[in-house]
């Protein structure tokens, strides 16, 4: 019944986004401006301003993803051996997996999915309540979190972020890596996994292998550029067969299929920007 609803408030969105220019406050990346970097692996500062590094007693444990101030979305597993979240922070601000030069906040409360299975990783997703708000600046901002409606394109241009190995069985990077990756079409994927893939997962990479995720990128995002130049959070770095082995691409939790989920904890504001097209300014309305 709400089905057709929805879909027409996501059109009707997504025809504001592109034609009237308004744009949430979300998905951007100031330190670049409008620039679009492609090739290289090693991250620039600011470049992906929502990743953060997800520290068990100060050190590397997994990936995490600003998604509004003061949460965080990260995967379930990394919770395994200890869920208390007196022991986790996270590391905001910086491309250095040491946190030098980073913020690092304190994590007050973690919510593993209910329904998260630790066998075949479903719903393998966490919220992380901050101590405190994160405060946005050049190199901390929040990611776009898609509509339970919100379509990934295979085509969409995609990139996955994160300190793990950069190759299988290497040790984890100092500095922030980005791969460039592709949408992978689930019944294509479903060749290479079987049943073990749910519909609450997704693929992503190349059954040629070469990019992938790895051992310490868990938790991070992979994250996608609309039409209308932001960036939302399409999955949530989970599993996979090795790393970069051909014919087996990265598996993530589907975003859209937990955004009801989020919604009972995040509480977000849709704050809307007007952008002057001719002389750049952003006016809050």
């Amino acid at each position: 019944m709400w089905r057709p609803l929805l879909t027409f408030i996501y059109y009707i969105c997504t025809f504001c986004i592109q034609f009237v220019g308004l744009v949430l406050d979300c998905g951007v990346r100031p330190a670049l401006g409008s620039q679009r970097i492609v090739g290289g692996v090693t991250a620039r500062r600011g470049e992906w301003p929502w990743i953060g590094s997800l520290q068990y007693q100060r050190l590397h444990r997994c990936g995490a993803t600003l998604i509004h101030s003061k949460w965080l979305l990260t995967a379930a597993h990394c919770f395994k051996s200890d869920p208390n979240p007196n022991n986790w922070a996270v590391s905001l601000g910086s491309v250095l997996r040491s946190g030098v030069g980073a913020l690092v906040i304190p994590i007050q409360r973690v919510f593993i999915h209910p329904r998260f299975n630790n066998t075949n990783m479903n719903y393998d997703v966490a919220l992380l309540e901050l101590s405190v708000p994160a405060p946005m600046s050049y190199t901390i901002q929040s990611i776009c979190l898609p509509s339970v409606v919100h379509r990934f394109m295979t085509k969409a241009e995609c990139y996955i972020t994160g300190w793990g190995s950069v190759r299988e069985g290497g040790s984890l990077t100092n500095l922030l890596q980005k791969a460039t990756v592709n949408i992978i079409d689930q019944a294509e994927c479903q060749l290479s996994y079987g049943n073990v893939l749910s519909p609450n997962m997704m693929c992503a990479g190349y059954m040629e292998g070469g990019r992938d995720t790895c051992l310490g990128d868990s938790g991070g995002p992979l994250a996608c550029r609309e039409l209308s130049g932001q960036w939302f959070i399409a999955g949530v770095t989970s599993w996979g067969h090795g790393c970069g082995r051909i014919g087996y691409p990265g598996v993530y939790t589907r975003v859209t299929s937990i955004r009801k989920w989020i919604s009972t904890y995040v509480k977000l504001e849709f704050r809307c920007t007007k952008i002057n097209r001719r002389s750049g300014e952003k006016l809050s309305i």
